[in-house]
């Protein structure tokens, strides 16, 4: 499928694309930081070389940065990552209920868009009711393999503003807050964030 092939090729190509500018997302940092409590626990879902883990450690955070490309992670344990775990984001590796926010940037859109539900099934079944969520995706339409200058394949879903919003909501979140971001450099699409809490049962 989509997201092991995709692994495979970030296997590959981890020392480079850890070395590469990273797209800035002070503005998602701080919204999601606001959204959880001082000291919480959150995953970093497809933490590539950490970048991100990081910065969310740097603002007071506990964080597990978790991938499923092995590559990816000695990247971020080269470059002082703190808790990294090999892990698939439809099979999370942990108990429900455990954490206080999930930061899924770049990562739900290397999912073919059938299995998306259920990764934001395991988003909400690891986080308190009320618990954070932060998902940015590629706008667009459709599903496609991008190969590199190298030849080295991945795949990419995009999503519709209200279809990304008709997922995350369907699994048991309310959207509360987003933005569209422009394309980064060398890039194509814009980039959808979206911010939302997990609903109480019942609600």
């Amino acid at each position: 499928m989509g997201a092991d092939s995709t692994a495979a090729t970030y296997d590959y190509i981890a020392t480079r694309y850890a070395a590469r500018a990273t797209y800035p997302l002070e503005q998602e940092l701080v919204r999601f930081r606001q959204m959880v409590p001082t000291d919480g626990l959150v995953l970093d879902v497809g933490c590539g070389p950490g970048q991100y883990a990081r910065a969310l450690e740097a603002r007071g955070l506990r964080v597990v940065g978790l991938d499923l490309s092995l590559g990816m992670l000695r990247q971020a344990q080269a470059t002082d990552t703190g808790r990294l775990v090999y892990a698939d984001m439809r099979r999370l590796p942990v108990a429900d209920e455990w954490t206080d926010g999930c930061f899924a940037c770049a990562s739900l859109l290397h999912l073919p868009r059938a299995l998306a539900p259920q990764a934001l099934l395991e988003f909400r079944r690891v986080l308190h009711p009320g618990g954070a969520l932060y998902v940015g995706v590629k706008e667009g339409e459709g599903e496609e393999w991008v190969v590199d200058q190298e030849g080295q394949m991945r795949f990419f879903a995009y999503y519709r503003l209200e279809e990304i919003d008709r997922l995350i909501e369907t699994a048991g979140f309310e959207i509360v807050d987003g933005w569209i971001n422009p394309p980064g450099k060398g890039q194509r699409h814009n980039w959808l964030n979206r911010f939302a809490m997990a609903r109480t049962c019942g609600r």
